[in-house]
């Protein structure tokens, strides 16, 4: 599936540095794996959605996710995680109304 990769606003220096090294992944210094190792959580959802969906970025994010996924903190993964919670809840009182 090829995406158009245009956003509404400019991507992040963060999420501009976090392309640039997954471009060259697994080809990385370990200098580099560990700086995007350290930025990945910091790229917002919707960017990482759009890397993953992307035919050029996709299997890269794959594979170091793959590699490396257990050395990623979370960043908001509280947020997620209650977000989540609470769209389960309306979808349950949905259901219920029906």
């Amino acid at each position: 599936m090829a995406t158009v990769y245009d956003r509404a606003r400019p991507r992040s220096e963060t999420t501009l540095r976090a392309e640039h090294l997954l471009s060259l992944y697994p080809n990385l210094s370990e200098r580099d794996l560990a700086e995007l190792i350290n930025l990945f959580p910091h790229v917002n959802m919707v960017s990482r959605g759009l890397m993953a969906a992307d035919d050029r970025m996709g299997s890269k994010v794959e594979h170091f996710y793959r590699d490396h996924g257990a050395k990623l903190g979370s960043v908001g993964g509280g947020r997620t995680t209650l977000i989540a919670l609470a769209a389960l809840v309306v979808i349950i009182i949905g259901m219920s109304l029906t």
